[in-house]
């Protein structure tokens, strides 16, 4: 891994090299602080982020699990910063109101999805 790019309660996210393709990517290193969480329950929203694909979310690559136990997520590298260092200083914060409800529009849909999609798979 060749740097850290961030930390925060629970991992850090270093920047690192697909020792096969040469692909720069992210891979957050999950501390344990995150072993708090039952385990199906981290891995049922590793898969779903696995399964999302939209040019506005991070692609996961894959899950993978070191030789300590710990578990990685390796996933698409964003070249232009964190999100808080591109929101406008008057917005550090949070979203102005108008474009918060769009965002918080949006997690609704991809709840509401992902919830039809389980139901129908377990019919």
């Amino acid at each position: 891994m060749v740097n850290v790019l961030g930390q925060g309660a629970t991992a850090s996210v270093y920047k690192a090299r697909n020792k096969k393709t040469g692909q720069q990517v992210a891979v957050k290193v999950f501390n344990v602080m995150s072993y708090s969480r039952p385990y199906n329950v981290q891995m049922r929203e590793f898969e779903m982020l696995r399964r999302l694909n939209h040019n506005n979310i991070v692609k996961l690559f894959s899950v993978e699990e070191l030789r300590s136990k710990q578990r990685v997520l390796v996933m698409e590298y964003c070249s232009g910063g964190s999100l808080l260092s591109l929101l406008e200083p008057e917005n550090a914060f949070g979203l102005p109101e108008p474009e918060f409800l769009i965002v918080l529009h949006c997690v609704c849909v991809c709840v509401c999805v992902t919830a039809i999609f389980r139901e129908a798979v377990a019919c």
